[in-house]
């Protein structure tokens, strides 16, 4: 399925609820069929979750809920092996949300004041213009 008209399977499942899931399960079973057989028993493990979250939930939106908390599940394994990843390829990883101060000829042992000592003159920062807007909470609350 290369084109998805949303509006065509929203009339769908609003005509024949039933119709829609029979016409879903084809879709998948299509694209189950269409994988690597390698990796076609993981996705199929994958839809078996998912159909049974689905069966369990007490409403469209608990299972909306719960197959959304399966893929940040899924993604967070995939964030950790990417991380092993770039770990074992950089002899000196960056950890996340960090600075790095760079300079030619450092070995990152010297004090900050050491590195400031070895910038050119001109590369100094210019003094600052922006200007400071006061915030003020309108006291409303927020969505």
């Amino acid at each position: 399925m290369t084109h998805f008209d949303f509006k065509e399977w929203a009339d769908l499942y609003q005509v024949d609820p039933a119709a829609f899931e029979l016409r879903r399960e084809a879709v998948l079973a299509d694209y189950v069929a269409s994988v690597d057989e390698s990796r076609r028993k993981l996705l199929e493990h994958t839809l078996f979750r998912i159909r049974m979250t689905r069966e369990r939930a007490k409403s469209p939106l608990q299972a909306a809920m719960e197959a959304s908390n399966l893929m940040w599940e899924s993604f967070g394994k995939l964030r950790e092996e990417v991380g092993k990843l770039e770990s074992t390829l950089n002899t000196n990883p960056m950890k996340t949300n960090s600075l790095r101060l760079v300079s030619g000829g450092t070995t990152g042992n010297q004090s900050p004041a050491a590195l400031a000592s070895e910038l050119p003159v001109e590369h100094e920062s210019p003094t600052p213009t922006g200007k400071v807007i006061a915030f003020k909470a309108s006291g409303k609350r927020a969505h």
